[in-house]
């Protein structure tokens, strides 16, 4: 890192404030690596952070409340990731989390390898052995920047303090710069006691960057030619469709999207990163497509003779066979990431630029595609094929979220786990906002939903959060219960209970035979009754012993009142353990592997696509 890449003004404003507000008031105090650090956060608008403290990070912790910077402990590291993705998510901020070396650190790798799946701007900071110790093995000794290196957008050693300032501020900018991801610092416990002194030994102020230039290169708008030739496109489409992803949500311009499909008359499907980011309830919404998409948005995309892809990488969840994804159809893709243009579909016209002035130049530059025919054809698949809400005496997962969307109004800020539970949500779950709807999309993590949406509810405490989670997904976090009530942290968790990993079930019974190897989550110590209800674990039991209130319904004429009582104080966490259908399976679904031909819309298909789906990859 270059002194030349930073402009030093220490009476700049900065991100958190004139520096002579954030330094102390004894303006020459010598100020060791720790304080320095949170210095340079308060400077990048950081007042809170979760993390966890071990031997290698004690000092970031001694003075963080000197600094007015406050620390959620969470229970476990990978945990505190979570909730700095979840805060990331629900707010457009960076995200911070901290631990101390060793297993502290590589606790949190998948965490940042989730946050660099779905672009997720985040700042994790981690302590280390002195530096004499590095490399030699010391005790709780890892080489973090090397293992992160794959999946961050840039992992820094810090080796002298006076760097502190210059890091913090580039690995923030990267963090949120460009298309968004992870960012890690390691600290050496060294560098975190020391001093900042010249060559002479004398203590040298630390100075904060007040501006630092983009440590990449910024993508502007549309050149002038792309620009006519989208416009031309457009001009000729008689059966467009806007397929839209993360990057709408990342780089907040759902109102410009929803203008741009308005002007143009022009249906807009999402990706599950994407959800909210258009009205669910407008006319021109064609809900989620992919694997468990909406049938109505895969055919749409598959037959529209123009597809405006916009912030998507055509990931293979959306795809399937990626040759068969859009065959004939014209494709125009505007992403801010250069890689991503023609890496996995090769399109018509790759469109390198920013989102939000791509929209923009194209909401000018556009006027309305005769669609009416389009819209009526796909009117009638929509009326056709609507996701399926089964009726029972028993409660199914569907009929839990939709109920669950119609209390909220679709106004809550959700998290789920992964698994069915995380795929009837996106059918059933109506997000009305964007950054309302945090997934593990990309990565697909078994327990982000609980610390994400502790995040989420830490970021926005006037909101209402709720965790969507599965019986599986949750039991790998819900220890982070603990971080709810020792903080009063009011996160609602309605639990998807089917006692089974749902969609490892749902696999097995398509594709190995019915051979459930190690899917059941249910006591296999206890015979029961056949008409006994034994559900294991009891969760509102281990929820009592985090002292958070809870309660289980298992019929449906209890859902409702439930949902009121755990909803009627927003302050405090809640657990409602919801027994629903045990053998239930998420459709529609695309096979693996398969194109939207190959859709399966219940059980009646399985017999067909079982035999097509023999070797394929979940």
């Amino acid at each position: 890192m270059s002194a030349d890449n930073v402009t030093y003004n220490n009476t700049s404003t900065v991100h958190g404030g004139r520096l002579e507000d954030i330094l102390p008031a004894e303006r020459d105090q010598a100020l060791r690596g720790a304080q320095i650090l949170a210095v340079a956060l308060l400077a990048e608008g950081v007042d809170t952070l979760f993390g966890y403290p071990g031997g290698a990070n004690l000092e970031i912790f001694d003075v963080l409340q000197d600094y007015n910077i406050r620390c959620i402990r969470t229970e476990h590291e990978q945990g505190a990731v979570h909730a700095a993705q979840g805060y990331a998510r629900a707010t457009g901020r960076v995200g911070v989390c901290l631990a101390t070396s060793g297993p502290g650190a590589t606790n949190l790798v998948t965490g940042i390898a989730d946050a660099h799946s779905d672009s997720t701007p985040i700042v994790a900071i981690t302590g280390n052995v002195p530096s004499h110790l590095l490399g030699k093995n010391a005790f709780q000794e890892v080489d973090i920047v090397a293992i992160t290196r794959p999946v961050t957008k840039r992992s820094y050693l810090v080796r002298r303090v006076g760097d502190i300032p210059e890091t913090v501020r580039e690995a923030f900018a990267l963090a949120a710069g460009q298309r968004p991801g992870p960012v890690l610092i390691d600290i050496p416990k060294d560098i975190q006691q020391q001093y900042p002194r010249d060559p002479e030994g004398h203590y040298v102020a630390p100075r904060i960057p007040a501006v630092i230039e983009a440590p990449e290169k910024t993508a502007g708008g549309v050149e002038a030619h792309q620009l006519r030739e989208a416009c031309r496109l457009i001009a000729e489409a008689r059966r467009p469709v806007i397929y839209a992803g993360g990057g709408v949500a990342s780089q907040d311009c759902a109102a410009l999207l929803l203008a741009l499909a308005e002007k143009m008359a022009c249906p807009v499907t999402m990706t599950l990163m994407g959800h909210g980011a258009f009205p669910p309830g407008h006319p021109l919404s064609l809900h989620t497509l992919g694997m468990h998409g909406a049938r109505y948005a895969n055919v749409a995309v598959n037959e529209a003779d123009l597809v405006l892809a916009l912030g998507v990488r055509f990931d293979d969840r959306v795809t399937g066979n990626v040759d068969a994804f859009i065959a004939t159809g014209k494709i125009i893709h505007i992403d801010i990431d250069r890689t991503e243009l023609n890496k996995n579909k090769t399109v018509t016209l790759p469109i390198c630029a920013d989102l939000r002035i791509a929209l923009g130049q194209l909401l000018a530059g556009v006027g309305p595609c005769p669609t009416a025919d389009w819209l009526a054809y796909l009117g009638q698949l929509k009326r056709d094929h609507p996701y399926r809400v089964p009726e029972s005496d028993r409660i199914s997962p569907q009929y839990a979220i939709a109920l669950l969307n119609e209390v909220t109004g679709g106004d809550a800020v959700v998290s789920l786990g992964v698994g069915q539970h995380q795929m009837w949500a996106m059918q059933h779950y109506q997000s009305r906002q964007p950054r309302s709807f945090l997934s593990s999309s990309g990565f697909g993590t078994m327990g982000y939903g609980l610390p994400a949406a502790i995040g989420a509810k830490v970021a926005c405490p006037q909101r209402q959060v709720i965790d969507i989670d599965g019986d599986g997904s949750l039991n790998m976090t819900i220890h982070e219960l603990a971080t709810c009530h020792r903080y009063g942290i009011g996160v609602k968790v309605v639990v998807i209970n089917n006692q089974w990993l749902g969609m490892v079930r749902q696999w097995q019974d398509m594709i190995y035979g019915g051979h459930r190897a190690e899917s059941d989550l249910s006591d296999p110590m206890r015979v029961k009754h056949p008409d006994e209800v034994d559900i294991y674990p009891d969760f509102p039991a281990i929820a009592a012993g985090y002292r958070v209130a809870a309660e289980r319904v298992t019929r449906p004429g209890q859902l409702s009142a439930a949902y009121e009582r755990m909803l009627q104080d927003p302050g405090q966490p809640y657990l409602l353990d919801v027994i629903v259908d045990a053998e239930e399976n998420v459709y529609p679904m695309i096979p693996a592997g398969g194109s939207y031909r190959d859709i399966i819309m219940g059980p009646e298909d399985l017999v067909a696509s079982a035999a097509a789906s023999q070797g394929s990859n979940i």
